[in-house]
């Protein structure tokens, strides 16, 4: 006992990610992976120093409130490098702002020599780098500080070598693990004998423009006419006046339900009644959201945007479509509202491809691997 204790002493992971206080109501991809990270027993031999970097709210603030914050973090964040020496260093970031902090975060990390890995996480940072050379020169001279670049797929990997040029040495894949052991409990057990009556189709994210959830409410006004389903929107955003407005507009209110943002065990009950998920998204990395429903064996519609399409195969464990065109999203919801036998393919060979790519067992522990081996 007494050398584990003196092995975790020497063992010091500092953490910087999302770890709200419960009373703060903060949803997002990097909060729920990093609550399932801290708890997972193959990070048990490394001493995990948490340092939250989540918005005080959903929606964040205004730009200068976040500033101030940023600043406050920075200063913070020096105080634990300086006081708690920690050996390794594992930085998650968004986009915008947030990856400028968190570059820096890495800066000072190697300047006290101290191990650093940079993760991000939001698929709309590779478009606002080719969008403004500024910004792709501070990212770049700032992300090629950190020991290791993760990446949730070969996306990000092509990213980081023809874009941001960072040495392949350095450079390691690790999938999103939120393909969680309840979530595919549900998926093993599920059986998709509905043929088109009473449907019930699922989305969950921020109601925001970016995700395709306009053409979402649209598309599904006019499904209606002619199907038997239901629709369940779980989260919330600045939309969502607009949403409601629709909805009563339109006389939708007996079949969108809103249902705003959900606890885990609301999520996996919400997913254990859909029938068909849908995510329209324009930008993301890897969702998480999409992860829970294949996990779950919910037969999914996707876009083809960050890195889903190295993962998701159209017609073999789930539908494929470009961003932005309301049509196809429209023909491929109603392909699957009616093939059944469809759905029973991408159902099953979903919950397969979850256990395969998105497992705690297989990223967390390569993650750990890589940590370990730093030195």
């Amino acid at each position: 006992m007494q050398n584990k204790k003196i092995m975790k002493k020497n063992n010091k992971l500092l953490i910087v990610a999302s770890f709200p206080l419960k009373k703060r109501k903060v949803i997002g991809g990097i909060e729920k992976s990093s609550r399932i990270l801290i708890n997972s027993k193959y990070l048990d031999e490394f001493d995990i120093i948490k340092f939250d970097t989540s918005q005080i709210s959903n929606p964040p603030p205004g730009i200068l409130i976040r500033s101030v914050l940023a600043l406050i973090r920075l200063f913070k964040y020096i105080f634990i490098l300086l006081t708690k020496r920690p050996r390794y260093v594992l930085v998650f970031c968004s986009d915008g702002a947030s990856a400028i902090e968190k570059g820096i975060m890495i800066l000072f990390s190697k300047s006290l020599g101290i191990n650093s890995l940079i993760f991000p996480r939001a698929g709309n940072l590779m478009n606002q780098t080719k969008k403004n050379l500024l910004f792709y020169s501070v990212i770049k001279s700032l992300f090629k500080k950190s020991d290791y670049f993760l990446c949730q797929g070969k996306a990000w990997e092509n990213y980081a070598l023809n874009d941001l040029n960072i040495n392949k040495g350095k450079v390691r894949i690790i999938n999103n693990w939120t393909a969680t052991k309840e979530l595919i409990k549900i998926g093993e057990k599920r059986i998709v004998n509905k043929k088109m009556s009473n449907l019930n189709i699922v989305y969950t994210g921020w109601l925001e423009k970016s995700k395709g959830i306009v053409e979402l409410v649209k598309v599904f006004s006019e499904l209606k006419k002619k199907y038997n389903v239901n629709l369940y929107l779980v989260g919330d955003g600045k939309l969502r006046k607009q949403i409601e407005l629709f909805i009563a507009k339109n006389n939708l209110e007996s079949c969108i339900h809103l249902l705003g943002w959900l606890d885990d065990s609301g999520i996996r009950q919400n997913l254990k009644k859909a029938d068909i998920f849908v995510l329209p998204s324009k930008n993301e990395g890897m969702s998480n959201s999409l992860i829970e429903a294949i996990a779950a064996g919910v037969p999914s519609i996707c876009t083809s945007v960050g890195t889903i399409s190295n993962f998701i195969k159209n017609r073999e464990n789930g539908i494929l479509i470009k961003p932005n065109n309301d049509l196809l999203l429209k023909e491929n919801i109603e392909m699957m509202i009616t093939d059944l036998t469809l759905r029973r393919k991408i159902s099953r060979n979903g919950v397969i491809s979850a256990k395969k790519n998105f497992s705690e067992e297989n990223s967390i522990k390569k993650l750990a691997n890589i940590i370990r081996n730093m030195d």
